[in-house]
């Protein structure tokens, strides 16, 4: 297959690509400052291997993405608020060499112990140039990698093929379909499934997106408002900020908000109702290369808590062929499923059932209209703010507190986050939550960091000894 971006620049050359601020680019001059950069970055890469990318969403971090694909390199994406350490461990388990990012990252990246070849791309020159020999793109190739947290201390590095987006895009088109007068707006950041999905589907829709370095619901809602632009990404907390934000129309071209990244109240979408702002709702994961499911705006009242149903390219059934509303693990079959974990193939295959059935660690159930509710997962992911938590990581640190004999994290609804981490700790100190949070720093990245501490004298276990944390749920709604 042709290169996607030299492909789509032939198709629609003077079509809006990317706009940044008051910054504008067609496909074309797209395409001449992806070239141009790629003649400067080519003779510093390595021939083979991976390269990182780090930073916030900036035009210059955008066309360093777009670069790699072009010379045919698999990105890997370092979350930017890793610590040292978490970063050193995943550039590590990646044999990365090299990081491209900008200047204000690099005293982070220089704070581990690993030797890199840091290129800060906001620090470069480069002339755009028409012509340049892009690598075609080939569905099975790698295209990049992203880490989750695991339930253990080791992260998996999530591998994305070609043919995973691909099937990615082709499945939100088919279900609602993104038109030429569109505009995606991108607050979500690119190193995120949320983010660089919007890069790609811009690449295979010919949309433009509109990118912003943080999310700003103040300018956001005054794009929105004025039309520049019709389509966004969202987590729960962006969108009770920009329903927060809004005291006017949006303009008359806006589509929908796509939200992912956790449950939604009904408070919540009474509200959009009345703000008349179209919402669907969706699941999907890394693994996943984006949503795999979703609910269209028309049904989101009438199937209130339903994330939808499994787009046109996805199979989707629960474990042991439950009946209709029986709860069981939900299970993943389509050419949108990663071809697997980086390094560690067996943890993958232990997901994987017999028959090639993706097992992804929820619970839920498929009513007898086909929607699918998600009611817990079995992973014990906690979700705020769209970041994704794992109880047991924050718990490895924990237990190297000082008078700790055994700790536990679980997730506590919060209106804002989403949820939040709640700490649990067996001790014979009284440590209290500014000091725990103070040993934490530089250990963990900061959204991981507990919000509230419990100092027991137990945690409730099972009679093979697993801790439950259902009961720890039930303690904090007694207290409460």
């Amino acid at each position: 297959m042709d290169n996607w971006l030299q492909k789509r620049t032939q198709l629609t050359p003077h079509r809006l690509a990317l706009s940044f601020h008051e910054q504008r680019w067609t496909f074309t001059e797209l395409q001449r400052q992806v070239n141009g950069l790629c003649a400067v970055l080519q003779p510093q890469l390595p021939p083979t291997g991976r390269i990182a990318i780090l930073g916030d969403n900036t035009p210059e971090l955008y066309f360093g993405m777009l670069t790699l694909h072009q010379l045919g390199i698999p990105i890997v994406c370092l979350n930017k608020h890793l610590t040292a350490p978490e970063l050193q461990y995943q550039i590590t388990d990646a044999q990365v060499q090299t990081v491209l990012t900008t200047q204000a990252f690099l005293p982070h990246l220089e704070a581990t112990a690993t030797r890199l070849h840091l290129i800060a791309l906001d620090q470069l020159t480069w002339e755009p140039r028409t012509d340049w020999t892009a690598h075609s793109t080939e569905l099975d190739a790698l295209a990049s990698v992203m880490y989750t947290s695991g339930t253990t201390s080791r992260p998996k590095g999530v591998c994305q093929s070609y043919r995973n987006h691909w099937t990615s895009a082709l499945g939100a088109e088919l279900n609602l379909p993104v038109t030429e007068a569109d505009a995606w707006i991108c607050a979500v950041p690119l190193y995120h499934i949320s983010g660089l999905s919007i890069l790609m589907r811009s690449l295979l829709y010919g949309m433009p997106v509109r990118l912003y370095d943080h999310f700003d619901s103040q300018a956001i809602t005054q794009d929105l408002v004025h039309g520049r632009g019709t389509i966004i990404s969202v987590v729960p907390y962006m969108l009770k900020k920009l329903l927060a934000e809004k005291q006017e129309p949006y303009s008359s071209d806006f589509s929908y908000m796509l939200l992912g990244g956790g449950a939604i109240d009904q408070a919540t979408l009474n509200q959009c109702k009345r703000k008349n702002i179209p919402v669907i709702q969706s699941y999907g994961m890394t693994e996943t290369a984006s949503q795999v499911v979703a609910l269209n705006p028309a049904e989101a009242q009438r199937k209130l808590g339903s994330v939808g149903k499994p787009l046109f390219p996805v199979s989707l059934k629960i474990a042991n062929d439950a009946q209709p509303y029986q709860v069981g693990e939900i299970l993943l079959k389509g050419d949108n499923l990663t071809p697997g974990y980086l390094n560690q193939p067996e943890r993958f295959a232990a997901l994987t059932t017999a028959t090639g059935w993706f097992r992804t660690g929820d619970l839920g159930y498929i009513d007898d209209e086909g929607f699918l509710y998600v009611k817990s997962r079995l992973t014990e992911l906690i979700i705020s703010g769209g970041e994704n938590i794992y109880p047991h990581e924050i718990e490895l640190v924990l237990n190297q507190l000082p008078g700790v004999q055994a700790s536990a994290v679980i997730g506590k609804p919060d209106p804002t986050w989403g949820a939040i981490p709640v700490a649990f700790l067996v001790t014979n100190r009284a440590w209290q939550l500014t000091a725990v949070q103070d040993f934490l720093t530089g250990k963990l990245a900061k959204y991981k960091f507990p919000k509230e501490l419990h100092l027991v004298d137990h945690l409730p276990h099972t009679t093979n000894g697993k801790l439950k944390r259902g009961e720890l749920l039930q303690w904090l709604e007694k207290w409460e």
